[in-house]
């Protein structure tokens, strides 16, 4: 999958399960998906990304995603406006 396919898949997630599901499979064959300056584990930020979600308290920030592929800005888009 391209670069371009990516941002394309992450922009027409509809519910945080898809979104969640994306992040697992960006992921390399060590379990890490890329960040702007370097990896995480894709399955801590797919449990992350939960928990940003479901947080009703606005404790919880979405720096806890990376923003590759535009994954942070549609975790918020999904949280805030869906």
């Amino acid at each position: 999958m391209t670069n371009l396919e990516k941002f394309i898949a992450v922009n027409n997630c509809e519910t945080i399960e898809e979104l969640i599901r994306l992040i697992k499979l960006f992921a390399n064959k060590d379990g890490e998906i890329k960040g702007r300056r370097k990896l995480f584990n894709a399955e801590k930020m797919a449990k992350y990304a939960k928990i940003y979600f479901d947080d009703k308290t606005g404790m919880c920030t979405p720096n806890i995603i990376t923003r590759e592929f535009g994954l942070r800005q549609q975790a918020m888009y999904l949280k805030y406006y869906k």
